[in-house]
């Protein structure tokens, strides 16, 4: 009886392995998103030519988490829910199938004095680390017109 309970279990683990989604960097490039808001968002490193440093944002706590809307090269993002306030806008140039540049859309809305600074210094770089499940780990990184690079991490997780 052990034996038969041992074997049904394990042909149920086989059976729910073969079903689940093995996503990869494509995954990532078209569909609804989201970032949830955590402690790793709050950490950002500045490496400048002598020194690295460490820097630790307050979060908005009325932010649970960052919707997003992506196409091809594009993308939209809302805090906390679909068409919830104002969007922010952006493009996607896409460096190879798990690395973009991402920079402010200035067309579609009037950029505030941070996006600007970001565009000016040629937008955010987001590289995959890892995917788990249905989410992927990412290191963003700029490097500033002085050299400076700033960094932070987090996640984006496919709905």
């Amino acid at each position: 009886m052990r034996k038969q309970n041992l074997l049904f279990f394990g042909m149920i683990l086989i059976g729910l392995n073969c079903y689940t989604q093995n996503l990869t960097c494509l995954d990532f490039k078209t569909g609804k998103f989201y970032i949830p808001m955590n402690d790793k968002l709050e950490k950002v490193t500045i490496q400048s030519k002598d020194s690295v440093s460490e820097l630790k944002l307050k979060q908005d706590k009325n932010i649970n988490k960052w919707v997003i809307i992506r196409k091809k090269n594009t993308q939209t993002e809302w805090m906390n829910g679909l068409n919830n306030g104002t969007p922010l806008y952006a493009k996607l140039e896409w460096i190879d199938n798990c690395t973009y540049r991402l920079t402010y859309d200035g067309n579609k809305t009037k950029l505030k004095k941070h996006e600007k600074w970001t565009n000016e210094n040629n937008g955010i770089v987001v590289t995959n680390v890892q995917i788990l499940g249905k989410c992927m780990e990412y290191k963003a990184t700029m490097t500033t017109n002085n050299g400076e690079k700033i960094s932070q991490s987090g996640t984006i997780c496919k709905e």
